[in-house]
């Protein structure tokens, strides 16, 4: 880890911990986000640190805030975290320049969406848009057949109807009879995609981290039938396996985090999607009842890793497009392009 990467991190986790608790996680539930946290966050650049210096940002990589997202996934933070710093990185893209405050940003795709340039949006509607109440502008990544679009609304423009995820964050439908907008090319519509998968798979693994690193704890812990349950065969059994998870996970992770191709992000969010499963499995398993108290911490992290498993393109998404990769190559060209990966540095 680079010296700036780190001092990143470390101001990041200084935040979480002394802004972020158990209360705050659980007021989420009642669409209330952790104020003094996101405060904090945005006066230390955090929230922009994907925009370009010139345009006011850090200027950082998408490995950077992959690590910055990995720590919010192990507190369980909530809100539009990732949305806020890859919708601002959008807006400076595009030349709006950013905002203030919190971004929310979603991905759709197959819907009708006005051409670039207009300012009105007629029957307009999206769904599953994470914490709209709670945002200043809800940006939309659209794919149309003739390309890719960002439009950008006030969220105060839209019609809301409550939903949740598995975390019990808000995810609502948004509609409009009619709505201001601003429509502009995205021709990056794919690597926009890729980047927030991948940030979204760096913010599970954090998760992930945090439910192995806390059930090897409790196993030793608790006791059962005069001994602490980590000795028996059976538990060290899942533990074992639930580590080879999260190293394979953490692996693939930083690697295509560091130098992003599609190649590499698919591979990642195919293998992340298996820690997931392992880690939501054994994690409770591990606690037995107890894990899946409310007022236990452990759900605060399984529960966000059923909303975040399928987020930015379900891990079947992904594993079909990490297959149409290789299906068409002879048996001459599998295996340098499986050891490869895109990962070559071009000639």
């Amino acid at each position: 880890m680079s010296e700036h990467r780190a001092f990143i991190c470390e101001t990041v986790e200084r935040i979480l911990a002394d802004r972020l608790d158990k209360l705050d996680i659980d007021a989420a539930e009642e669409r209330r986000l952790p104020g003094p946290l996101y405060d904090a966050l945005a006066e230390n650049g955090i929230t922009q640190m994907l925009v370009p210096e010139d345009h006011g940002g850090i200027g950082a990589s998408v490995a950077d805030a992959a690590a910055v997202l990995r720590a919010a996934g192990e507190a369980a933070a909530p809100g539009p975290l990732l949305e806020t710093m890859l919708g601002q990185m959008l807006l400076a893209r595009t030349g709006l320049g950013v905002t203030r405050g919190l971004v929310s940003l979603v991905f759709a795709e197959g819907i009708a969406v006005p051409a670039p340039g207009a300012t009105e949006w007629k029957d307009a509607a999206v769904c599953e848009v994470p914490w709209p109440t709670a945002v200043e502008h809800v940006l939309v990544a659209a794919q149309t057949a003739d390309g890719g679009r960002l439009l950008v609304t006030r969220a105060a423009d839209w019609t809301i109807v409550e939903g949740r995820d598995a975390a019990g964050e808000p995810r609502d439908s948004l509609s409009a009879h009619s709505i201001p907008v601003q429509v502009l090319d995205l021709p990056d519509y794919a690597e926009v995609l890729q980047t927030a998968a991948i940030l979204r798979c760096a913010q599970s693994l954090g998760a992930v981290e945090w439910a192995f690193r806390r059930s090897v704890e409790y196993a030793g812990e608790r006791k059962q039938f005069g001994r602490e349950i980590g000795k028996f065969q059976a538990v060290q059994q899942m533990l074992a396996e639930l580590a080879g998870h999260v190293l394979a996970g953490a692996m693939i992770t930083e690697a295509a985090a560091e130098r992003p191709n599609a190649t590499m992000i698919a591979a990642a969010r195919s293998r992340v999607g298996d820690a997931i499963d392992a880690a939501i499995t054994i994690s409770h398993q591990v606690h037995g009842a107890m894990g899946f108290s409310l007022e236990y911490a452990l759900n605060s992290r399984t529960r966000r890793l059923m909303a975040w498993r399928d987020d930015f393109g379900s891990v079947l998404f992904w594993r079909q497009a990490l297959a149409a990769d290789f299906t068409m190559l002879d048996r001459d060209a599998f295996w340098p392009a499986v050891s490869d990966a895109g990962m070559a540095a071009p000639a």
